[in-house]
């Protein structure tokens, strides 16, 4: 079973993602610092590191994001081995989710989901986000599965800009919240509103691009409905307030 742990939760987790993360950690110390969100959050650089733990409970993943701390330099994240992961975490499993880049252009966060322990690693300055518990359904969930997660945020995508969104075969619709540079390390920012030639998601479902002639918030009020595409993009599911 744990052989095939990492596997297993890889696809989950990087569903799990978006703003979610703690471990017990021997990571390097890091001074006291204040997350400071870049001046322009779209399409701003970003990295998370998810580690997994068994507990009594079952699976929880523990989420750590670059965001307010630093871009994720590239040669420090390529740097990043799985053997020093897992023993800096001293856990079954690391998975390293980036780079990544934001899509909204403001983010609010209350309760878990605001700023926790803060931690380097590898000389990237991380802090921890949300713990997330792991069904096998959410391990071995496909692209275009919903995934729910706690959190509590609020994105803005600010009027006049162009937001990028699935929209399943019952109507639903998924606003994209970050894209990856993952399975595509070319990814840009460009190339999203041409992004649907290039997805296969399953019959019903269809990208789009739309531009509100208003600011949307999108809401998770405790929790959130995420989606990811083949790319590894990610989405939330637009409900009702």
């Amino acid at each position: 079973m744990f052989a095939r742990l990492p596997t297993l939760t890889r696809s989950a987790l990087l569903a799990l993602l978006p703003l979610c993360a703690t471990a017990a950690l021997a990571q390097q110390p890091t001074p006291d610092v204040t997350p400071k969100l870049p001046a322009v959050l779209r399409d701003a650089r970003y990295c998370e590191l998810v580690a997994v733990h068994l507990t009594l409970d079952g699976l929880k993943a523990s989420v750590f994001n670059t965001l307010g701390f630093d871009d994720c330099p590239a040669d420090k994240w390529d740097a990043l081995t799985r053997r020093d992961l897992l023993r800096e975490f001293d856990t079954l499993a690391v998975v390293m989710n980036g780079p990544r880049h934001f899509i909204m252009d403001g983010i609010t966060a209350t309760g878990d989901t605001k700023t926790g322990e803060v931690i380097t690693v590898g000389g990237i300055v991380m802090a921890k986000r949300a713990e997330v518990s792991l069904s096998l359904h959410q391990a071995m969930g496909p692209s275009y599965t919903e995934q729910t997660i706690d959190r509590e945020t609020t994105y803005r995508f600010d009027a006049g800009k162009p937001v990028f969104q699935l929209t399943a075969p019952d109507g639903a619709v998924y606003v994209m919240q970050s894209y990856a540079q993952i399975v595509d390390p070319t990814l840009s920012y460009a190339d999203l509103a041409g992004l649907g030639s290039r997805l296969k998601p399953p019959a019903g479902w269809s990208y789009s691009t739309r531009t509100p002639q208003q600011d949307l918030l999108l809401d998770a009020k405790g929790t959130a409905i995420v989606i990811q595409d083949e790319l590894k993009n990610t989405y939330q599911k637009v409900t009702a307030n």
